[in-house]
């Protein structure tokens, strides 16, 4: 699936309702709401697992937002929106000092939602050590195992692993997956410079970077991914057969 999941800790219900159904428009994937910090982190041990936090500051129960976000920050490295109302100076500084991707003020347009969550996304890609600055024309993002892709009004999630190939369309490039193909507003040697790290994403020809964990067959100047035949440059053959070994 390539939703991005976003839990919301909120405890009105009424804002909590008002979340899921803009968040199922714009094409995301909606967890919980929950209503108290202390069940936030057992959304980390399913099998869908939040790309994104959308957290109250003020909550029911023990913890409040800041303490659930310090606590969900122990072990998970992902984006926090803090939703705010009316917050005094000294509750302001402490939810900074968790260096949240964003804060959206209460009550807010669809609009602010939206860049939020664009913005979140885009800082947190930024964080990461492989990752290079995107620049303002730039719609994907890359984290440690996944990246985003700007598609229409929603960030689209992508694991590197489920990426088939890649393939240079002029100035952009074309990510294809079983499923569908997303368009990168990026030239393929930008894209294969920021993808250098991932391992099994190998650049195997000036058109096309190949994920190796889904060749099928080799042959001397090709390469097969399902029914689809990809060139290899013959410079690039014993990088790749060296890359299979160690994938």
């Amino acid at each position: 699936m390539d939703k991005t999941n976003i839990l919301i800790v909120e405890d009105d219900p009424i804002i909590a309702a008002d979340l899921q159904d803009r968040l199922e428009e714009m094409g995301y994937r909606s967890l919980g709401p929950v209503a108290r910090g202390e069940e936030a982190p057992a959304f980390f041990e399913k099998p869908i697992l939040p790309d994104l936090v959308i957290m109250d500051v003020h909550l029911e129960g023990e913890w409040d937002g800041i303490e659930t976000t310090r606590r969900i920050q122990e072990k998970h490295d992902l984006p926090i929106i803090f939703l705010t109302s009316n917050s005094d100076d000294a509750t302001f500084s402490k939810a900074k000092s968790t260096k949240p991707a964003a804060f959206l003020s209460k009550p807010f347009r669809g609009r602010d939602l939206k860049h939020a969550i664009e913005l979140a996304i885009s800082q947190s890609a930024a964080k990461q050590p492989t990752a290079t600055e995107p620049s303002s024309q730039d719609n994907a993002f890359l984290l440690k195992d996944r990246l985003f892709i700007k598609a229409k009004d929603r960030m689209v999630r992508l694991f590197f692993k489920d990426i088939l190939w890649v393939e240079a369309d002029d100035y952009y490039c074309k990510v294809v997956t079983a499923e569908r193909e997303y368009l990168v507003t990026q030239t393929l040697k930008k894209f294969s410079e920021e993808l250098a790290a991932v391992p099994e994403l190998l650049r195997v020809h000036r058109s096309y970077i190949v994920n190796l964990t889904h060749v099928e067959e080799i042959g001397e100047l090709y390469l097969l991914v399902g029914k689809t035949k990809i060139q290899v440059s013959r410079s690039m053959r014993d990088e790749l057969l060296n890359r299979l070994k160690n994938i």
